[in-house]
């Protein structure tokens, strides 16, 4: 998660949400996914951090967006289905992951699946 990196290109693509180059979207349920996450990147590597806000920075920054049904299995990872469905409800461009479950997905639905490199190389952030 880039909240624990200030140097990384995620953080930079974050940077890219701050300053409105983009939009972001999310419900309930990537929320809670990115805070157990979060949660287990902050036990093993971060102890002394408090994601908390930065989490709730990226909720208030996000549309809020109900994920759509998909039909099928598309994900090798079925709780990854739910940031395709995600994006596809906000008729997303980009879906930005380092997951590798997803990125070899390329563009389910017309939405494509890029790393945060890729994103700040494609929108020059």
């Amino acid at each position: 998660m880039a909240i624990f990196w200030p140097r990384s290109t995620a953080r930079r693509a974050l940077t890219g949400l701050a300053k409105r180059r983009f939009q972001t979207v999310v419900n309930a349920s990537v929320m809670e996914e990115y805070a157990a996450i979060t949660a287990r990147l902050r036990e093993k590597l971060f102890s002394d951090t408090q994601p908390s806000g930065a989490l709730a920075w990226i909720a208030a920054k996000s549309i809020q967006v109900e994920p759509v049904t998909l039909i099928g299995r598309l994900s090798r990872d079925p709780d990854d289905n739910l940031f395709v469905a995600t994006a596809v409800a906000a008729r997303s461009r980009f879906l930005v992951s380092q997951d590798r479950d997803l990125l070899v997905l390329g563009k389910p639905y017309g939405v494509a699946v890029v790393t945060p490199v890729q994103l700040v190389w494609r929108l020059r952030l």
